[in-house]
């Protein structure tokens, strides 16, 4: 019997390709194509980010920015539901991470922002305002 369900659930998983595998496209985005300014509540007070979805050879990127870190490049970009997912791995001062960040629509031209780093070590939230 386990035997079935790990043979089941390694055909499922080659069969189910997630969106970022595929690449998202502006029509997938929709309305959150374009600049947003995000601003995280850390522990050091609010985090502020421009963040901007580019189409790229008919795929979408993300760049993300703030005066910390420069410019992160961020190609794996996922929906789930209405919410849109980035994921990448970044340097702090030498320090590596993972990070997920998630938007979640909150009326027009609004989103609420979870930044987790590192599968929930050290989280933030937020709100952004497209530009």
């Amino acid at each position: 019997m386990t035997r079935l369900i790990g043979t089941i659930a390694v055909v499922f998983a080659l069969t189910s390709t997630p969106s970022f595998a595929q690449g998202l496209t502006a029509a997938d985005l929709g309305s959150f194509m374009g600049a947003w300014s995000l601003v995280l509540d850390s522990p050091q007070g609010a985090f502020e980010q421009d963040l901007v979805f580019k189409d790229e050879g008919g795929k979408v990127i993300a760049e993300m920015s703030n005066q910390m870190q420069g410019t992160q490049t961020i190609t794996d970009l996922s929906k789930d539901g209405e919410n849109v997912v980035m994921k990448f791995a970044g340097d702090f001062q030498g320090n590596p991470f993972d990070a997920t960040v998630t938007l979640t629509p909150d009326g027009t031209d609004k989103v609420k922002v979870s930044f987790d780093i590192n599968g929930g070590m050290f989280t933030m939230g937020g709100t952004g305002t497209k530009k």
